[in-house]
C-alpha cells in the first residue's frame, strides 16, 4: 500500500469516528477542531500548514449534507476504502472532463 493510500484509509477511518462520536453528541466537529488547533499551538513541530486540510467548520450545510449522503451510499454498497477512493477519483476525472468541455478545451 502506498502512502497516500494509506494516508487516505487513516483518513476515513478518523473521518467515520468524528461521525460517530457527532451522531452520539459526545463531540462536535467544531470542538475537534478546537481540540487539534490548541494541540498543534502546544506542539508546534506537529504541526502541518492551515491550508494542507480544509476545516471541517468550513462546509456549508449543503456541503455536509452531500457528504454524509456519499459516506452513506458508499457504505450501503459496502465499498472499501480503496474502491470508494477509486471511485471519487473516477468522479473527480468525470468533473474535470466537463469543466474542459465547458471550457471548449479537451486536451
Amino acid at each position: 500500500m502506498s502512502i497516500e493510500e494509506t494516508t487516505v484509509s487513516i483518513m476515513w477511518e478518523i473521518a467515520s469516528i468524528v461521525e460517530v462520536l457527532e451522531r452520539k453528541g459526545l463531540c462536535t466537529k467544531q470542538d475537534l477542531y478546537e481540540m487539534i488547533t490548541e494541540f498543534r499551538r502546544k506542539n508546534p513541530c506537529a504541526s502541518i500548514p492551515e491550508t494542507a486540510i480544509p476545516e471541517p467548520y468550513l462546509l456549508t450545510e449543503t456541503e455536509n449534507k452531500i457528504i454524509d449522503d456519499i459516506l452513506e451510499l458508499l457504505n450501503k454498497n459496502g465499498l472499501t476504502s480503496h474502491q470508494s477512493q477509486n471511485l471519487l477519483e473516477r468522479l473527480g476525472r468525470i468533473i474535470e472532463m466537463g469543466q474542459r468541455v465547458a471550457k471548449g478545451t479537451t486536451y
